[in-house]
Order: C-alpha cells, then structure tokens, then sequence
C-alpha cells in the first residue's frame, strides 16, 4: 500500500489508539482501586465490588474491536492497585484479574450495545439479558475464581465463590445502570437549573434513610429503604433511581465494615453470613428497582407520546386542510381573545378581508387543481408577509382570506394590505379572464379601538363593507374603513 509522505498507515494509527485508551483506562483504574480500598473496601470487596460494573458499561459503550486494549488497561490499572494495598502477589492479582476480565467480556456479550440510554432500555427482553449477564459472568468467573483459591490457598471453596460471584453481581447491578445514564438527556435534566434543587433534596432523603438504616443497629429499620427507592424512581426515573441505588450501596457497605446496623451484629449462629444477608438485601432492592424503573421510563413516554399526539390533533384541527392556514373555527376563538385584550390593554385592531378576483372564472378556465393550487401559493404568500408572532391568516371561507393584526391602526393595516397586494401581483399566476391579465386580490381593511359593550361583529361589518367597496372601485385594491363614528361621519358627509 502506497502512502503520502508524512501520512500514518492504518494498522499504526489503530495501534496507537489502543495504547492511549489501554493508558488512560490504566491510570483510571489505578486511582480508582486506590480510593475504593481507602474507603473500606480492603476488606467490603467480599459484599460488592464496583469497579467490574463500570468495565461492563464502558464497554456496552465502545466498539467490540476496542474490547481487548480496554480489558487490558483495565486489568494492569486495577492489579497494580490491588497490589500497592497488598491484596496478593502479582502471579496471583494475574490470575485475579484475568478472571474479571473474562467475566466483563462474558456480561458485555449478553447485553446489548449501548446508543442512547432511552432505546437501550427499550431493548426486547433486556431485563431477561441483564439478570442473565449479571448471573452468567460471576457465577462461570466465580467457579474459576473457587477452583483457583480452593487449590492454592487451601480457602473453603463455597467462601471462595461467595465471595467472589456475590461481590460481583451486586457490584454490576449497583454501578453498570449508573454508569450508562451519566451522558443521558435524563440525567442531564436531573441536574438542570429548574430541577437541581428537587433531585439534591429526593436524593438527600434516600440517603439520610439509610444513614438512619444502618446507623441503628437495635432496632432494625431494613423496611424504609424500599419505599424511598420507589419514590426516587417515580420522581426521578430511571438516572435518580441509579444514582441513589449506587449511593445507597456504597453507605451500605461503609457501615457494615465499620460495625454499625443490622448485618454488622449478625448472629454467629445463623445459616448465612451478615454479609450475605446484606448482598440479598441489597441485590432484592436493585433486581426489583430495575423493571420498575423500565415501566416508569416506558409510562413518561407513553405520556410524552400521548401529549404530543394531542397537540397535534389540536394543530390538525385548527388549520385549513387545503392551504395550511387557521380555519373559521381558529379565526372566531383567536379574535374573540384578541377583541378582548385590546379592550382591556386599549389598544387598536385591525382587521384585513381579502378576496381573490374572479376566481370562479379562474376554477371554471383552468379546473379545481389549478384553483387549489393558487389557493395554497396565494395563503403561502399572505403567510410570508404577516409573520409577526400575533398576526393571524385563516381562510374565511371559499377564495375568501382574512388577516388579524392586534395593535394595528388603520395606517398599519392600510401598509400592510399594500404589500400584500402586491405580493400576489408579482406571483404572476397566469389568469387571462381577469383584467389584469393575472391573479389578484382585493382588501378591506378595517380598525379600531375596541370599547366595552360593543359588538365584534362591528369590525367584520367594517372590514366586509371596505372589501365591498373595492370590488366596486375595479379591484385589485385596497379599501379602508375606520372606527364606527368615522364610518358614520363620513355616511353623513356623503349623503349630505
């Protein structure tokens, strides 16, 4: 293969990339196994082990040709933290770390990859795979884990695989759902300015229940966590859920290994362990919180859906099928709520009929197609010239339009009937019936100051008579009619 001078073939390039994510994961791991051992983990590892949750969402995450440079940071970063704590010797952190490297391969294989958070959990049957990942990896790397204590450290083989599978599944359960929530839309909504506050304050209270759990060692309190986890769950779903589950394990452990609440002061008599009573407590409240956690997530998007769908319909129903702008029925609700700001704020409105001229003959020259079609290009140009945010374009009804303009005077509806005028002038749609030798319009324009006890039919009235007027005068123009009074001034100017 040919290359330019100064490029890098692609065999290095990859190799490269490898080393730096083997690297960075390396030094990740390392400070992370240091600080996990300096919180009581030297000895809490036996209940739950995080670090093999978060190698399994690390890799749901990447590519699987990025798997063996990821597993093998992973592994040198973790064994040499294990050994600066004195956990073994290096022949034996080897083996220790090849079998977790195995059982992160084997628990990311039976998951699915990972995309966005909310098709993840979306998956066919993925509550099946992640009890299968969870139980597949530790127990096959637990049995090896047994047979290789068992064998060299003359350890009971069932502490061995206690110790070893148990840790583990509680140790994915907790931190693998947490971990591939961090960069979720769910997660980042948790923490937004508007819902900071409520998360920190739901978040506070599961974990003051559990301080209050594990701080009272004479009276059991194992019955509040549930119930708080639930109300997290439905208040801050599936990312809130996995940050007080993770948070809740860690308080936890850090308890029971410096002999406060319940599991602390087992009894010695028991058919199992306080350890292992805790690792069955904890794992019911993570495999029961996880489905849950998924109908929470799939109700909001039920709902979400639902909202959607409805305003929609609301949109659907309030527009012209044809031409795409408000119908009859949207026009008589926004001037109705317009007629009554204007009284209440005082302010001018303004009201705009219009007319497209000699459109019947236009239908019968050139048939209903063309006509819908200058329909549409003639609401489409009304449409480009009122854009302001409270102006409104509705079909009246027929060839018949009708613009709303709230805080407009006459002189501003007057400009803008000109303009729009215009506008379907220069269309240029080809209308040889009609005078002009196109397509055009003719306006009525109308406005004034609403005042209480007068009809809204006034302005209508007002803006129909204009419109009338210029169909009279020769159309393609623009007529005006101001207030009422002025309507009536000038009815007596002309009689007289």
């Amino acid at each position: 293969m040919n290359l330019l001078p100064g490029t890098v073939s692609p065999n290095r390039h990859n190799w490269v990339r490898a080393i730096q994510v083997s690297a960075i994961l390396c030094i990740s791991y390392l400070f992370a196994d240091l600080a996990l051992n300096a919180i009581s983990f030297k000895e809490g590892w036996t209940i739950l082990w995080p670090l093999n949750g978060v190698s399994t969402a690390l890799l749901l995450m990447r590519s699987r040709k990025d798997w063996p440079a990821m597993l093998f940071g992973i592994a040198l970063g973790t064994g040499i933290g294990e050994c600066i704590n004195g956990g073994s010797t290096p022949g034996a952190e080897l083996w220790i770390e090849a079998l977790s490297a195995f059982e992160v391969l084997l628990s990311a294989w039976l998951l699915p990859p990972f995309d966005t958070l909310e098709n993840w959990l979306r998956r066919p049957h993925l509550f099946a795979r992640f009890v299968s990942a969870l139980i597949i990896g530790a127990v096959v790397s637990g049995i090896l884990a047994m047979v290789g204590y068992g064998y060299n450290q003359h350890q009971s083989y069932l502490l061995a695989f206690s110790n070893w599978a148990f840790s583990d599944i509680l140790g994915v359960a907790a931190t693998m759902p947490l971990v591939l929530s961090i960069r979720s839309e769910e997660m980042r909504g948790l923490f937004s300015r508007d819902e900071l506050l409520k998360t920190l304050s739901i978040l506070a209270l599961a974990f003051a229940t559990t301080v209050l759990t594990f701080s009272v060692s004479q009276y059991p309190l194992l019955f509040l966590l549930y119930p708080v986890l639930l109300l997290v769950d439905s208040l801050l779903g599936f990312s809130g859920a996995a940050i007080a589950v993770f948070g809740v394990s860690l308080l936890s452990v850090f308890f029971t290994m410096h002999h406060h609440g319940p599991f602390a002061v087992w009894p010695q008599n028991r058919a199992i362990s306080g350890n292992i009573a805790l690792q069955i407590y904890l794992g019911f409240h993570m495999v029961a919180l996880f489905p849950v956690s998924i109908l929470f997530l799939e109700r909001r998007r039920i709902e979400a859906e639902l909202v959607n769908a409805n305003a929609q319909l609301t949109m659907l129903a309030s527009l012209d099928g044809l031409t795409g702008v408000a119908n009859r029925r949207s026009l008589d609700e926004k001037f109705l709520q317009e007629w009554r700001r204007a009284m209440r704020v005082r302010t001018p409105l303004a009201l705009l009929m219009i007319d497209i001229d000699h459109f019947k003959q236009y239908n019968d020259d050139n048939g209903h197609m063309m006509g819908d079609q200058c329909l549409q290009a003639v609401a489409q140009a009304l449409m480009d010239i009122a854009r302001r945010p409270q102006d409104l374009v509705a079909r009246y009804g027929g060839e018949e339009f009708v613009v709303l303009l709230p805080q407009t005077d006459l002189n501003g509806a007057r400009h803008l009937a000109e303009m729009l005028r215009e506008s379907i002038f220069d269309l240029a749609i080809i209308h040889p019936s009609s005078g002009w030798g196109r397509i055009t319009i003719s306006i009525g324009c109308a406005s004034f100051l609403p005042k209480r006890g007068e009809d809204h039919a006034l302005l209508f009235g007002l803006a129909d008579t204009a419109l009338y007027q210029a169909k009279q005068a020769g159309r393609n123009r623009v007529m005006s009619s101001g207030s009422p009074e002025e309507t009536m001034l000038s009815s007596k100017v002309s009689s007289s």
